[in-house]
């Protein structure tokens, strides 16, 4: 009994040793590495005030994590609250939603979003260059890897966004570092870290569906290292944990994934194309991992080469592109067990967009790109050492050679922070000065339709909808009283269905639509939309199918 008393205080003892350590380490880590933590933050901040944007980004989907997150501080769960019916919604993960949620307890305003988003990938590569040394990396290479993460236009393009981009970044890197942490000679099961995992790579799915492919990744490292009970623990919890979002899809009636339904379209922008064929699903696959290698990869990082997207790429492209795969994976290779991880992350990355049906530029790999970086330059650091000993060179090369690489990156910061600085373009300062208009007590319950009705409802803050993508004038219009739609708003914003859609409805049911406001240069229109009048005059019309000719505008 006595010895079980021992056994027992001795495992408290190394259990309290082994923390304490932990801190010691954690500390000596700091005072030893405060210089070049100091040089990241100072890289940061001129970097990120430099090229921030205080505007809101056209994209749209910014505008949905905004509105999700205001519908959690506003007591509605996550639910679509742009919408008149209140819907739950799952056309995003709520993880980083739940991420805004502190700041805007406090302001609506989009700007602390913009900020935190930039803390986020601070903390990512400050960690980027924590696990580098820890690792056995030299603390100069770590530094100049975080550099040149930190001097990405991309990267820091969504780093200023309402995106989910940023935080799945951070909580990416923080599975790798958590990699580090495990111990191979205790059991799996017994380490906290191993669950600590499981939490975080799960709550990255949450943050974005493509986390699927950090798991992925992680699977591959567990399996490529021969530790088979890992990888299926891992498997098991990450599934158990992944659960209590699909249950409560389920309980709240919401079926399927938009991204899965929306890959097996010709054109998700245009539905009457109908569904992708088996051989034309494989022929744009390959045509996304074409543009990949030879246009998005050498176009996001060092040397930053200016491609247009919109031609065929030369000869010069595709050698640059497959250079850069080739010095990456001799990167990636040089980190010993974690090579499998990186290696896996990126296949998966890339298998995922195989799939994707939008053009996706360099958009989709964003999160990827300071692991792409910093395969890059330990590739290149590798290469250059190797080709000194053969050459029987005793000079050491220093890694501050390598932010030369830098030097690439400025033009791009400066065109950056022109484009940021410039006002909304004229078509968007008409759709937004009728939001603010709306914005007003007496249209607080009304339903607006728009082609961009997430972006109309953060300045507007009423009932937003969309219309429906048809041809057929008439069910577009069924579809538009369905909606209990109050208001139209008919732009110029530069999208297809506008003309193709909207525009003809229009034209072929005028007397339902009221003028109520007119904005020139370039024309744009709030329309009032009598519904009464639309349910009577389709009743006088029930068997007839009006389709308006197309035309151009």
């Amino acid at each position: 009994m006595q010895n079980k008393i021992k056994t027992k205080g001795k495992q408290a003892s190394i259990q309290i040793k082994t923390a304490q350590g932990a801190t010691k380490d954690t500390s000596r880590f700091f005072f030893k590495n405060w210089f070049y933590l100091l040089g990241i933050l100072i890289v940061f901040i001129i970097s990120f005030s430099y090229t921030f944007n205080k505007k809101l980004d056209l994209n749209g989907d910014n505008c949905f994590y905004y509105t999700f997150a205001r519908s959690i501080v506003t007591g509605h769960g996550y639910s679509d609250i742009s919408s008149i019916d209140t819907p739950k919604t799952n056309i995003y993960p709520p993880g980083y939603p739940v991420l805004m949620t502190p700041i805007m307890l406090f302001t609506d305003s989009i700007i602390p979003q913009k900020i935190l988003n930039g803390i986020f990938l601070l903390l990512s590569s400050m960690l980027i260059f924590y696990w580098m040394t820890r690792v056995g990396k030299s603390p100069l290479l770590a530094f100049v890897v975080s550099t040149i993460v930190l001097l990405n236009v991309f990267v820091l393009r969504f780093a200023t966004m309402m995106m989910s981009e940023m935080s799945y970044l951070l909580f990416s890197v923080i599975a790798l570092y958590l990699l580090s942490l495990i111990k191979d000679e205790k059991p799996f099961y017994k380490d906290k870290y191993f669950y600590l995992l499981i939490l975080v790579a799960t709550y990255a799915t949450l943050i974005r569906t493509q986390g699927i492919t950090l798991a992925i990744g992680i699977i591959v490292y567990f399996l490529f290292n021969k530790k088979w009970r890992q990888s299926l623990g891992f498997l098991g919890g990450f599934i158990l944990c992944s659960l209590p979002w699909s249950i409560r899809n389920s309980m709240a009636g919401i079926e399927g994934n938009r991204y899965i339904a929306q890959t097996l379209w010709v054109n998700p922008w245009r539905p009457e194309e109908g569904m992708v064929t088996v051989g034309g699903f494989i022929s744009r696959g390959f045509e996304t991992l074409s543009m990949l290698i030879s246009k998005a990869l050498p176009s996001s990082i060092p040397p930053y080469r200016t491609i247009d997207f919109d031609v065929p790429a030369d000869l010069s492209n595709w050698i640059l592109g497959i250079a850069l795969v080739a010095v990456i994976s001799i990167g990636f290779w040089q980190f010993k067990k974690y090579r499998w991880f990186l290696l896996g992350y990126a296949a998966a990355v890339l298998a995922i967009l195989f799939s994707w049906n939008a053009p996706s530029g360099n958009r989709y790999i964003t999160t990827l790109l300071p692991f792409l970086e910093l395969g890059l330059i330990v590739g290149l650091y590798a290469i250059i050492c190797w080709v000194l000993q053969k050459v029987n060179i005793q000079w050491k090369f220093s890694p501050l050679f390598l932010l030369v690489l830098c030097f690439f990156a400025f033009p791009r910061l400066k065109q950056e922070r022109i484009q940021n600085q410039q006002p909304f373009p004229p078509n968007y300062k008409n759709f937004f000065y009728i939001a603010e208009q709306m914005n007003k007590p007496e249209f607080k319950n009304k339903v607006v339709c728009s082609r961009k009705p997430s972006l109309f409802y953060v300045f507007s803050k009423t009932f937003v909808s969309s219309y429906d993508w048809t041809q057929d004038s008439r069910l577009l219009i069924e579809k538009l009283i369905e909606s209990k739609t109050d208001y139209v708003v008919l732009e110029q914003l530069g999208y297809s269905s506008t003309v193709r859609y909207l525009y003809p409805a229009i034209q072929a049911y005028p007397d339902l639509f009221d003028i109520v406001m007119h904005l020139p240069n370039p024309d744009t229109y709030l329309f009032a939309f009598n519904k009464q009048k639309a349910i009577e005059k389709l009743k006088e019309n029930k068997n007839a199918s009006v389709n308006a000719p197309i035309e151009n505008n």
